[in-house]
């Protein structure tokens, strides 16, 4: 603490000396505090950086011109000194100061280079996927057949929403879909392949390979025909949500998941064909040059050992044997089976208790991790200054004259340009009395102490984007020269309101002046481009702006903050409709151009829609096993389990300290769809299994328990590179995907079965009928 600092914090208590000191301090910056923990200062670079005259120019050549300049001179601070930025920025490099740049014109850039780095992660992912296809196919050509069908139902699936459907919408959640297909294509391709093991070992069906493969085609074509129904109902659920970009999310991951089960059930079955009478046994590694057919068939072969052991069951790999004997019998213990009730309960209810205490976010969404240089800069900037003087403040606009834009016909689904037809109030009147209440109405935003907090104050003035001001000095001087004259108010003296029959041929002339109130010579057009609505004959609309104290144009504000500031500015705008409107006859549109207010709006649909369609999930799950099944119990069942996974990833999410923020409620919405696949596998497993309820869960156990394993391991793994991501949508995607997928596993293993075993509720042979 100094003398400069005591100083200044007296100066920022007066608000014509505030701006000279207060950008630089902390909001607990006070006189009883006169230390800051943070500061803040600007660089300005040189320029222009290189040698241009612009003179003589037009506005718009002299506008690209210093978009030139400015690229350039970005292009310069990339390459020579974000690096050392960056490193300037590593807590390391000094020993009690930390450091941390924010600068608008490289942030594109910089995110690009993020997401460069984040790819490279996702190669991980994928990659395991390859590998781990490998290692239980145990062949490369079928490793890479599955593998190009996993990603060939991209471009597929590409076609068929965009050419079939129709639909130019590309929401960038639409990536996400790789790792869906990535995901659930492995799990399906495991379904395949230990459909086709486990057939070797049924001597009724290894008559010859028509006959193998029409039971393999049966068996798994209904399992993965369910699955993929259940899922691609969970994702199209995202349809009862108004916005645009999530629509296009779920119709897309609907046509992935569709296509990749046409894919697998047509070239991956053709493909375990070929590699039955090419390859199999042929190699160790499974892979050999494509000689001709294999006589005997692996099929003749199989057949001859089973005959050979007498017709006794033959011997199954490792882990198909453990889950048939140990996992199954693990589950038909009554003493495990009340453990396992007590644990599940007990997590159930611990998740509800965490799940209702889940609350939308309250600060703003950060979409970088938190040590990255650039998200630290941000949240410091938005969470420990004041407004300042030299900040930039969101502009909300109040306009007269404008109607409600006409979306009749719109979807953007369709025609992602297309937002709806501007109109105009044809009653609309700029006439004296107008201007003169347009012209008060600004005064008091400038000058009236109750908006302090609301509007950006400049040296004790609101920061307010009048044109009527200039336009009224114009009108009395015949020009806006004598800036002084036009800022002390000299002509409000004189008889200064514009005659409407006048505007045609002074608007022009008007429009083309330097405004006096910029320094860089901008022009009125410029400065008021958004608050004049001149078409060039007619004045369609007017409009006053003022920038907000709270929200700035950078970042996604979170709707409570946006919230509080938005009724307060709708409050206004009645106000203005009491004082304006009467005199310009129409009623005001109170709205901002950064769109937050529209992101705010979207924030409180994200978390509507988000319950509702992981709740519809369960429900059209519940509908598609019951239909599939024709088994009550069984549906009602794997729907619980499927509850029971919702529950416990909300509930988990609220325990690591998320909020419902936009991109968690869509994670949220879209559980359904993720955790369908293996207590719909076991469910069908269970469900044309013979035998009584024992039996039935050893053949399910037997039959799907390594398919469903697999799945699991495929999908957990895949999605741990994406933790390291520093694009937070990406690392809550990989937290969310490992978490989803883990529950979905356990509650069908051990609550969906144990549920079967305990209650040994008789099913009909095959299932037939509705069994109660």
């Amino acid at each position: 603490i100094t003398q400069a600092t005591e100083l200044a914090s007296y100066m920022v208590l007066v608000d014509v000396f505030a701006g000279v000191v207060d950008f630089g301090f902390d909001q607990t910056f006070s006189v009883a505090n006169p230390a800051s923990q943070y500061s803040r200062g600007i660089l300005f670079w040189g320029g222009p950086y290189t040698n241009r005259n612009t003179s003589g120019l037009s506005e718009e050549e002299a506008k690209e011109a210093r978009k030139a300049d400015d690229d350039q001179l970005k292009n310069y601070i990339l390459e020579n000194y974000l690096e050392k930025m960056d490193k300037q920025s590593d807590p390391a490099t000094h020993a009690t100061l930390n450091s941390y740049y924010f600068m608008t014109a490289i942030i594109g850039d910089v995110i690009l280079d993020i997401v460069t780095q984040d790819g490279l992660l996702a190669l991980f992912s994928f990659a395991f996927v390859f590998c781990w296809i490998r290692l239980n196919t145990g062949s490369w050509f079928l490793a890479f057949v599955g593998f190009f069908e996993i990603f060939f139902s991209i471009p597929v699936a590409w076609f068929l929403f965009t050419v079939v459907f129709q639909i130019k919408y590309f929401s960038t959640l639409n990536t996400l879909a790789l790792f869906i297909v990535a995901a659930i294509g492995a799990d399906d391709i495991f379904i395949f392949m230990d459909a086709y093991k486990q057939s070797q070992y049924h001597l009724d069906i290894l008559t010859d390979l028509e006959t193998r493969m029409s039971w393999v085609y049966r068996r798994t074509g209904t399992a993965m025909a369910i699955t993929s129904a259940t899922t691609c109902a969970a994702f199209l659920c995202t349809l009862i949500t108004p916005l645009s970009s999530i629509q296009s999310f779920g119709i897309f991951a609907a046509c992935v998941i569709l296509i990749d089960y046409v894919l697998v059930m047509s070239l991956f079955c053709t493909a375990v064909v070929i590699y039955h009478d090419r390859y199999e046994s042929r190699a160790k590694c499974g892979c050999c040059c494509p000689c001709g057919v294999q006589t005997p068939s692996v099929t003749e072969n199989a057949k001859a050992a089973i005959e050979a052991n007498n017709g006794e069951e033959m011997k199954r790999d490792r882990v198909s044997e453990f889950f048939r004997t140990k996992v199954s019998s693990f589950v038909q213990k009554p003493l495990n089976r009340l453990v396992l009730a007590v644990v599940f309960l007990s997590w159930v209810g611990i998740s509800i208790w965490q799940a209702t205490k889940i609350e939308p976010t309250k600060e703003n969404e950060q979409f970088l991790d938190e040590n990255h240089p650039l998200q630290k800069s941000i949240s410091i900037l938005d969470k420990e200054f004041p407004t300042a003087n030299d900040d930039i403040g969101m502009k909300v606009y109040y306009a007269w004259g404008l109607g409600l834009v006409d979306r009749t016909g719109v979807n953007r689904l369709l025609e992602p340009d297309n937002f709806g037809v501007p109109t105009f109030d044809s009653n609309f009147d700029f006439n004296d009395q107008c201007q003169v209440e347009l012209l008060s109405f600004s005064d008091r935003l400038k000058t009236d102490p109750k908006y302090r907090g609301l509007i950006k104050r400049k040296n004790g003035v609101g920061q307010v984007y009048s044109f009527i001001e200039e336009l009224a000095a114009f009108n009395v001087y015949g020009n806006l020269n004598n800036c002084t004259e036009v800022k002390r108010g000299d002509w409000r003296n004189a008889d200064w309101q514009v005659d409407t029959a006048d505007l045609p041929e002074m608007m022009p002339k008007f429009l083309e002046q330097k405004t006096c109130f910029a320094d860089d010579g901008e022009t009125v057009a410029s400065r008021y481009s958004k608050e004049v609505g001149w078409d060039g004959a007619t004045l369609k609309y007017a409009a006053i702006s003022a920038e907000s104290d709270q929200l700035d144009p950078f970042g996604q504000d979170s709707e409570f903050l946006t919230r509080k500031e938005y009724d307060q500015f709708i409050l206004l705008a009645e106000e203005a409709d009491e004082l304006v409107s009467v005199h310009c006859s129409g009623s005001v549109v109170m709205t901002d151009l950064d769109e937050k207010f529209v992101f705010m709006n979207n924030q409180s649909i994200y978390v509507q829609t988000a319950i509702q369609s992981a709740i519809l999930g369960v429900c059209i799950a519940f509908v598609v096993l019951l239909v599939s099944t024709r088994v009550f119990h069984i549906a009602f069942f794997a729907s619980l389990s499927i509850t029971c996974v919702l529950i416990s990833v909300v509930g988990t999410m609220v325990m690591m300290g998320w909020y419902l923020g936009s991109i968690e409620s869509i994670l949220i919405g879209i559980i359904a769809g993720f955790s369908v696949d293996y207590v719909v596998h076991l469910a069908h497993a269970y469900e044309i299994a013979s035998g009584d309820t024992y039996e039935r869960i050893t053949e399910a156990f037997g039959d799907l328990g390594i398919s469903v394993f697999n799945g699991m391991i495929t999908s957990v793994v895949a999605s741990i590179p994406l933790f390291f991501c520093q694009l937070q949508f990406f690392a809550k995607f990989g937290t969310f995907l490992c978490l989803t997928i883990a529950f979905s596993w356990i509650f069908a293993n051990f609550g969906f079965m144990s549920l079967l075993a305990q209650l040994k509720i008789p099913l009909k042979e095959k299932g037939r009928g509705c069994s109660l």
